[in-house]
């Protein structure tokens, strides 16, 4: 025996089992809101990562610091951009290219910070 066409029945209306009250409805929109979840979690945590990728591109870039006059000058066309590496490879195989390392910092401080420092009075004690 062949089931039933459900022609001009509404979602609402359709019985998944013949004596309960589990409609289809009751079961496709708990699936879709899972669905739209997990979506919007992996495009936050992959643009996330990207938006790193993309940070330390840069800094690497600038010696290791964050210079906001570089990017200007990036951004108008005066300095060239860092080299973007293949960004599908790096989704599925993470980050091991070498532009993507940072210089180590030594203490936090700059060479032009330490230069400085270096060349300040101290007081004399007396």
């Amino acid at each position: 025996m062949a089931p039933k066409l459900l022609v001009g029945k509404r979602l609402s209306e359709i019985k998944l089992f013949k004596h309960s009250n589990i409609t289809a409805r009751a079961v496709v929109a708990p699936i879709a809101a899972i669905t739209m979840a997990a979506l919007l979690y992996v495009y936050a945590r992959s643009s996330i990562h990207a938006a790193k990728r993309n940070a330390a591109r840069y800094r690497a870039a600038d010696g290791g610091q964050v210079s906001w006059y570089n990017e200007s000058q990036r951004r108008h066309g005066v300095l060239e951009k860092p080299e973007e590496p293949n960004i599908i490879k790096q989704l599925f195989f993470g980050t091991r290219d070498e532009t993507a390392t940072v210089a180590p910092k030594g203490k936090g401080r700059s060479e032009g910070e330490q230069l400085l420092r270096s060349r300040k009075v101290k007081p004399v004690d007396s």
